[in-house]
């Protein structure tokens, strides 16, 4: 296995690049950076299969990025199947996705950093497949609550802290861990650009266990993190308190059994019902190829060893994954290979939304969702999966 990472901060000379995450239709210009962004990459090959994960420090990335990239990297013969693509969703990125522009009737795209982080994550797959070596995997997953609470249903959490690390001999390569929390600790009104408490914490954990950390957000629906809006020391708090629990659970890992490696894919279709999407994606203010009344996007079985990984293309709530697979060893990874909004289960799906709860929680869940179909839709589909 191999593994890379590139700082992907907007470079100066590409022109306005606006904040992504909190104020869609007047967002800020990204103008100061507090800490940087990233793509981190990790292969892992085996005989004739190839998995690729990759990380961006990003809001999120619609699923034209994926098959742009795997075009990029037809020279190594990688397909889309093949690349797992993932974003933090740090809110104090830029726009990847056209949503946060200076006004409703603009994007916030900007074609030419959407070119830069082509070119540097392809550079950065490369980097990792010529640098790959053998290893052996281990894990470990407990929950844990760092802080999060479910302003709707306050007793439907995800709590699930795992993580996936690969080494040789006693070196860390690289490896995967997940939490669910929400990156939204960073302030609401501000033009500077910071990863979040993800990056903080890949910063440490490299620091302090070695090799490339890889952040994978887990069922992320609802999941608000205590201090949510704070401050970037806050953030940056929570991703000190993150890496420390990591680094006891890595005291835990044990390695994994079997030798699977596989990845299946399984396209799906979904109606796009909300009208604020329909608009916006008609208009092309939402940079994608897609265009009402349906979109397709894809969710992924991953098996490394006895361990699954099920991804999913937005950010789903506990109830569209609950029950499914095995407890601890079928894992959930959001906003990969896509970022579709919200999967709300159908008795949490409220018709009239409330956007936020006291003027300080935000709800409104529902006005950032394909529609009341989509939760279902996907839950079928990932019950589905996981059998086969």
């Amino acid at each position: 296995m191999g593994a890379a990472k590139s700082k992907i901060t907007p470079p100066p000379g590409l022109g306005p690049v606006y904040r992504a995450g909190y104020k869609m239709g007047e967002a800020e210009q990204l103008r100061e950076v507090v800490d940087d962004l990233f793509v981190r990459c990790l292969t892992i090959e085996k005989e004739d299969a190839r998995i690729v994960f990759l990380s961006l420090d990003l809001i999120g990335l619609l699923r034209d990025f994926t098959f742009d990239l795997a075009s990029s990297l037809a020279s190594r013969f990688i397909t889309p199947a093949q690349l797992l693509v993932a974003t933090t969703h740090t809110h104090s990125g830029p726009d990847t996705m056209g949503l946060w522009g200076p006004s409703i009737e603009q994007s916030g795209f900007n074609q030419e950093y959407d070119r830069f982080l082509l070119e540097t994550s392809a550079a950065a797959v490369i980097t990792a497949l010529d640098s790959a070596r053998p290893a052996h995997a281990s894990f470990a997953f407990e929950e844990v609550n760092l802080g999060v609470a479910n302003h709707r249903v306050p007793c439907d959490l995800n709590l699930d802290l795992w993580r996936l690390t690969f080494k040789d001999g006693n070196d860390v390569i690289g490896s995967l861990f997940s939490y669910p929390a929400q990156p939204e600790l960073t302030p609401r009104h501000d033009d500077r650009i910071s990863a979040g408490y993800p990056g903080e914490a890949c910063t440490i954990l490299d620091r302090e266990s070695g090799g490339i950390s890889l952040f994978l957000l887990g069922v992320c629906g609802g999941m608000e993190p205590y201090g949510c809006e704070k401050g970037f020391e806050e953030a940056h708090q929570y991703g000190r308190k993150l890496a420390e629990e990591v680094i006891k659970l890595s005291a835990r890992e044990h390695p994994l059994s079997g030798s699977r490696l596989s990845v299946l894919t399984h396209e799906i279709q979904f109606p796009i019902e909300n009208p604020g999407f329909q608009m916006m994606m008609e208009a092309g203010i939402i940079h994608t190829s897609q265009r009402p009344p349906t979109g397709v996007t894809s969710i992924s079985k991953v098996n490394v060893g006895d361990i699954t990984i099920l991804t999913i293309p937005g950010e789903p709530f506990p109830g569209i994954v609950a029950g499914i697979g095995q407890r601890g060893r079928t894992l959930f990874v959001s906003q990969l290979n896509d970022s579709l909004g919200y999967f709300l289960p159908s008795d949490q799906f409220s018709p009239e939304p409330v956007g936020w709860e006291e003027g300080k929680h935000f709800i409104g869940h529902e006005l950032e969702s394909l529609g009341p179909q989509a939760g279902p839709i996907l839950r079928q589909e990932l019950i589905r999966l996981a059998s086969a």
